[in-house]
């Protein structure tokens, strides 16, 4: 017995539940796959983004020394450029406020100023200049210091394990997915002596794998976005110092520089912190002994807590995290309403093509099933092999007579050049796994395209809160998709069923007979002369040639024609007017391939066709 990936009933072509089930499996592997592809990749980069610290300067990441220019100076770049570009910006407003205290100056003299108010300005400006120009270097040594300190806080004793490798098994505890050694006796032995622990370990590991991929996806996620803002928040904030000081002048700007210099602190000593979260997480977790679950949850914790600490000390980082979460949370369900719409109009596409032509799918038509069981023998009355000479007599009879009844066909004919099977009825062959694969490809393909436009523009209305007003052309998106792979489904029938009409045509084409040319005595002469000894297979040859070229020029004759192969094609009129259009242009363009054989077709159908009447009329 062959095995059909596809199983037909008279609904149509529609998955077996195994195959649903493998695709379920191969789609949930495939997230359980992503998923560990984050926990691969973040685990390991864990200590480089929680401690990394911006520099005005560039350093030699081997010996730890600024990169110098050829004059020995320290290598420009565009950080400290642009550092001093703000500085020459701060220098001409710190120059202007000088000039005004001057001016202030005169003011206190009359008391229409505080007196001392012009003195303390022009001492923050000078002050304000002498920080302007050792600022870059001090934040520098500052910076590499606290993340040499965090880097040392990963390993404080010195035990010689690289930190990387103790946040990737952190990650890996959070997110991998354990498969089940079946064959792990001791693994079995103990479900009968604590099944409560076996449980919680096959919850943790296999039931919940797809639920912890995600967890870390998301934790990661935020870890590379927050670690990012982290140092692009605080080199720009070590930049604006000059900005900032100068503009503290100005009463109206202080609250602002008092905000910026508050986070800047803070962002700077958030390496420290994370660091030690995790070393002292990693010391509780290697020293507790937790059930499986909770082991799970608290890993989860530690993780979450290094990742998000740095937005406890820069509330203003907490407010662009909350922003960019928001964000975030937006995209994913977005990309979760597409791409599930994407997959439902999929799989929705190839089970509609898969169904399309088998739903329109019907028995063959009653003209050809009585003419395989009525005209089995049809042409086979004459007996094979050379025949005795005939007459001229003879010879006229064979373009006249009715060729299909065999019962008026001279012997001498050799009516055996029709085969053994009736012309008319042509033997359907089922589609292949090819066939049928490129068809259920095909429907994946609008069903999908269908999805992707209705999905956009489902999550377009879902951010813009109108669920309810594109909810009508989503489903009318949907239903388009689906239209054309039921469509594709109707063509790939229809297509499989012109091939064996062409293929049985083939068979059916005029054979270019030789005449067999042989002296012998006519029996009307008694003389000794040549004679054609194989003339009606040649006449009946031509003869359905003719009958063809008068179905082309013919309307009428050819409009009956396709409606005879019509029953040809399974469920022909229940395939839309497009299909059967195309259909019809193709059985057009067979008869003018095979005009031969489509004489014999049409006058083996029409044959067929005065018998089932004659047949109903007794």
């Amino acid at each position: 017995m062959k095995f059909n990936l596809f199983k037909s009933s008279h609904e149509g072509f529609v998955f077996s539940i195994p195959l649903m089930i493998g695709i379920a499996f191969i789609i949930f592997a495939a997230l359980i796959g992503i998923s560990q592809g984050f926990v691969e990749v973040g685990g390991l980069l864990v200590p480089e983004l929680i401690t990394d610290m911006p520099t005005f300067f560039d350093y030699d990441e081997t010996t730890g020394d600024m990169i110098l220019d050829g004059d020995g100076n320290p290598a420009p770049n565009e950080r400290i450029d642009l550092y001093w570009l703000l500085v020459s910006i701060s220098v001409v407003i710190l120059v202007a406020v000088a000039m005004i205290a001057v001016l202030g100056y005169i003011f206190e003299t009359v008391r229409w100023i505080h007196p001392g108010t012009a003195l303390g300005i022009i001492k923050k400006i000078i002050l304000f200049l002498i920080v302007f120009l050792v600022f870059p270097f001090v934040w520098d040594i500052y910076a590499i210091i606290i993340e040499n300190f965090s880097l040392f806080l990963l390993d404080p004793f010195g035990s010689g394990v690289d930190p990387a490798d103790r946040t990737l098994a952190l990650w890996r505890a959070m997110g991998s997915a354990i498969p089940v050694d079946i064959f792990d006796l001791d693994a079995w032995s103990s479900a009968f002596v604590d099944p409560g622990a076996f449980a919680q370990g096959m919850m943790k590991d296999v039931f919940l794998a797809l639920f912890k991929g995600f967890a870390v996806m998301f934790m990661t996620a935020m870890m590379f976005i927050i670690s990012t803002i982290r140092i692009l928040l605080t080199i720009i904030i070590a930049m604006s110092i000059p900005l900032l000081l100068t503009l503290s002048l100005i009463p109206m700007f202080r609250s602002v520089k008092d905000m910026l210099v508050k986070n800047l602190i803070g962002l700077s000593i958030a390496p420290v912190f994370s660091a030690l979260v995790l070393t002292t997480g990693l010391a509780y977790l290697d020293s507790t002994t937790l059930p499986a679950m909770q082991d799970w949850f608290a890993s989860l914790a530690v993780g979450f807590l290094a990742v998000f600490f740095p937005v406890m000390l820069a509330p203003m980082l907490g407010n662009i995290v909350t922003q960019v979460g928001q964000m975030m949370s937006t995209a994913i369900m977005a990309g979760s309403i597409v791409g599930g719409m994407v997959g439902q109009g999929a799989f929705g596409g190839v089970a509609k093509s898969l169904s399309g032509g088998a739903n329109t799918a019907a028995a063959m038509g009653t003209m050809g099933a009585a003419g395989a069981a009525g005209l089995s023998g049809l042409g086979s009355s004459g007996s094979s092999g050379i025949k005795p000479p005939i007459s001229s007599q003879e010879l006229g009879m064979a373009g006249t007579n009715n060729r299909i009844s065999s019962d008026n066909t001279p012997t001498a004919f050799g009516n055996n050049n029709l085969g053994t099977s009736d012309p008319g009825t042509i033997e359907q062959t089922p589609m292949s796994f090819g066939e049928k694969f490129k068809t259920g490809m095909k429907g994946g393909l609008y069903g999908g395209l269908g999805g992707l436009g209705a999905g956009s523009l489902a999550a377009a209305g879902h951010a813009l809160h109108a669920d309810r007003l594109v909810r009508p052309m989503v489903h009318d998106i949907q239903g388009a998709g689906l239209g054309k792979a039921f469509e594709a489904g109707q063509i790939s029938v229809a297509n499989h069923s012109l091939k064996d009409i062409d293929s049985h045509m083939r068979l059916l084409e005029p054979t270019n007979y030789t005449p067999v040319i042989e002296k012998t005595i006519v029996p009307e002469t008694g003389q000794n002369a040549p004679i054609i000894m194989n003339p009606g297979e040649i006449v009946n040859e031509m003869d359905y040639v003719g009958t063809g070229q008068n179905i082309i020029e013919n309307p009428n004759l050819q409009q009956e024609y396709l409606e005879m192969q019509h029953n040809q094609i399974k469920g022909f009129d229940k395939l839309n007017a497009d299909v059967q259009m195309k259909a019809d242009t193709r059985l057009l363009e067979q008869l003018h391939e095979h005009p031969g054989s489509a004489g014999k077709m049409f006058e083996s159908m029409r044959h067929v066709r005065d018998n089932i009447g004659d047949t109903l009329k007794l």
